[in-house]
């Protein structure tokens, strides 16, 4: 079955009936949004028999303890278990969440089983204490104290103090002679030093800078990587390998237990369910934890399902076919994460016995989008043309005049079927800096900034630029007579479907314009990635999204070797030791202080304001990353005997550790 030809036979405005197929099959299930303070749904019938104690928990951890092979359920909860609000009930223990993962790595995966010490809130509007139970700034933003829960324990009964952020800070990332763990870029001070880190008592943690870090508690929030992947270390467990406390002679052994904690089900872990098997690149099985520290409204001890059996299939089609065949009980990236799916599965739904959940969304900023390199180097083989290149590309003018040649109605047709929504390249329109009014205006202002499709006004633009043919070959020339060719790099980032299709149209309407462009493929290459931190791109496709840009700053502001500024946000990224110092009055110049007035506020609503002003810029002075379309629903597929799920959520990003901010603990699976 040529699954992707017969979904092609259908156009867009098939698009549209879909949609309200989906919407009508969601009403008629009473899927609602989830709210942190919602009433809760009165249970058909108990998750577990409460009568022993003042907690359920699960039939198959009611047996062990029956057996003499677990504590009973009071004794492996915290002092104060964290109690998670459910979607529509009350749910009923037991089996298994059938699902998939495109790649070995399971990042997918990582997102469900999301349990940073500081996390986003389930409506992605800010944040709120997760596995610690809060932590508190000095007046002067200086230094913040974490406060531990009492009582946590890993997934194997150990207790969960400082002691192991201890070992996380002195052991590992503090420690020399050991390079897999390392201090995190929040970890330092100004002039390099690192941060001073206290542990008061086992429950009870201090980080001290030189300078104001406001923003540090919430970068701890965003995704897998930089608590569960960076700093979840368990000293019980770790130091068996640690030369410091073993036999072992050298680091070999250490590095291998903890180079990817999922992949090990020996690793004991904090989050909801836990390895239980592993079979690289096949397949792998989770196990609740049941040590877990969190309950329901009624003090049953979550999470409600059993086991994950999570199946690795690299092929796109296949992940379909099985998606729409209902093989999957609940799916947000997994079977598909390509919008043009939707009619498809759509038309599978009653058959394949799920509910297509079309309030989900990608919450893109910019897919696709272009970086516009504004350090652009060049190969070195004519200096003077690199040099007038990368003049060519900071050129307002040009940059402009590029944004407008672009007939994005046009694009969106072509590459997307008729989904998205044209306009520049912004961060996700979700994004908690433009839930006001004044926040929404100037997003909107943003959206549209030189998205219009107008080719007079592009001609007039590069004429202002002095972009103009000046041999008669039919090609616009650099102002100095020189030729020039638009390179597009392509790689993989948002899709290889949608990178390949999207550069080649891009190409397209450049030389439509006169502009002589070719795409170069750089999939599975190495050169995708150097090109761009060696500055040796022109443009480059990419996927913009990003619902706190303090945590994740990139796509506005300058400040790593990467995105639009690779040599200038590695100037700032090494104190000056590398890369190239923004001029005085430049864009980078201007964003770089814009952020250091931010993290230096203490108020958040200021810190949005910054946002503001840091977006005019991009406005005025920019595009810096070019955009062709955004915000499209997302293919979210949910068995109809799967529960507690949330109508809307945000998929584009993964910082928000989505769909695990909603709290997949709670999901259920209606026996």
């Amino acid at each position: 079955m040529q699954i992707f030809e017969e979904m092609h036979m259908r156009h867009r405005f098939m698009l549209l009936g879909a949609l309200l197929i989906a919407l009508l099959a969601l009403a008629a299930c009473g899927a609602q949004e989830a709210e942190e303070e919602a009433p809760m749904a009165e249970p058909e019938a108990p998750a577990a028999d409460m009568s022993d104690s003042p907690y359920g928990e699960a039939p198959m951890l009611a047996e062990m303890v029956a057996a003499g092979e677990l504590p009973p359920v009071e004794e492996r909860l915290p002092v104060e278990p964290v109690v998670v609000p459910v979607v529509d009930s009350i749910g009923q223990y037991g089996g298994t969440w059938h699902t998939a993962s495109w790649w070995a790595g399971m990042g997918n995966i990582k997102m469900i089983v999301y349990d940073p010490p500081v996390r986003w809130r389930a409506d992605y509007n800010g944040y709120q204490p997760g596995l610690f139970k809060d932590y508190v700034f000095n007046e002067d933003g200086t230094q913040v104290t974490y406060y531990l829960r009492e009582g946590l324990k890993w997934s194997d009964g150990a207790p969960y103090t400082t002691s192991d952020l201890q070992f996380w800070w002195e052991d590992l990332a503090t420690n020399a002679d050991y390079g897999d763990v390392v201090v995190p870029w929040y970890g330092f001070n100004s002039d390099g030093e690192t941060m001073d880190v206290e542990f008061v008592d086992d429950y009870t943690m201090t980080w001290t800078w030189d300078e104001p870090h406001w923003i540090t508690p919430t970068i701890l929030a965003q995704g897998f990587w930089e608590f569960q992947d960076r700093i979840m270390k368990p000293r019980h467990y770790l130091e068996q390998f640690h030369p410091a406390y073993s036999d072992n002679e050298d680091y070999s052994a250490l590095l291998e237990a903890t180079q990817d904690y999922f992949r090990n089900p020996d690793h004991p872990v904090i989050t909801g369910w836990v390895t239980q098997s592993m079979d690289a690149g096949v397949r792998a099985v989770l196990v609740r934890n049941p040590f877990y520290w969190k309950v329901d409204p009624e003090g049953n001890q979550l999470p409600y399902i059993d086991y994950m059996d999570i199946e690795v299939v690299e092929n796109e089609e296949t992940r379909l076919l099985n998606l729409s065949e209902g093989k999957y009980d609940a799916s947000f990236r997994d079977g598909s994460s390509n919008p043009t799916h939707i009619p498809f599965l759509t038309q599978k739904a009653e058959d394949g016995d799920y509910t297509l959940y079309t309030d989900w969304v990608n919450g893109a900023g910019g897919w696709p989008c272009w970086l516009i390199n504004q350090d652009y180097i060049g190969d070195g083989e004519d200096p003077d043309k690199d040099a007038e290149i990368r003049a060519l590309l900071r050129d307002v003018n040009w940059r402009k005049g590029v944004s407008v040649a672009i007939d994005r109605e046009r694009l969106i047709d072509v590459v997307w079927d008729g989904i998205g929504i044209p306009q520049q390249s912004t961060i996700s329109p979700q994004a908690w800096h433009f839930q006001s009014p004044e926040g929404q205006a100037i997003n909107e202002a943003w959206q549209q900034a030189d998205a219009e499709y107008d080719p007079d006004l592009a001609a007039q633009r590069f004429e202002a630029a002095g972009f103009t043919d000046q041999d008669g070959d039919g090609w616009r020339d650099l102002p100095s007579g020189k030729s020039f060719q638009l390179i597009l790099d392509s790689g993989d980032w948002g899709g290889q479907v949608i990178s390949e299709n999207s550069n080649i149209e891009l190409k397209e309407q450049m030389t439509a314009i006169g502009i002589d462009a070719i795409v170069n493929d750089l999939f599975g290459q190495p050169e995708w990635g150097s090109r761009q931190t060696e500055a040796k791109y022109m443009f480059r496709n990419c996927h913009a999204s990003e619902l706190d840009i303090w945590t994740y700053p990139d796509w506005i502001f300058p400040l790593r070797g990467n995105r639009a500024w690779p040599l200038q946000g590695r100037w700032r990224q090494t104190g000056g030791a590398e890369g190239e110092e923004p001029l005085p009055g430049s864009p980078a110049a201007k964003l770089q202080a814009l952020y250091d007035k931010g993290i230096a506020t203490g108020d958040q609503e200021e810190r949005h304001k910054v946002v503001w002003e840091a977006v005019q810029i991009h406005i005025d002075e920019g595009p810096f990353t070019l955009g062709g379309a955004g915000d499209q629903p997302m293919p979210v597929v949910i068995k109809n005997y799967f529960k507690n799920v949330p109508s809307f959520g945000i998929l584009g990003p993964w910082a928000p550790g989505s769909p695990g901010n909603v709290h997949p603990e709670q999901f259920y699976i209606e026996q």
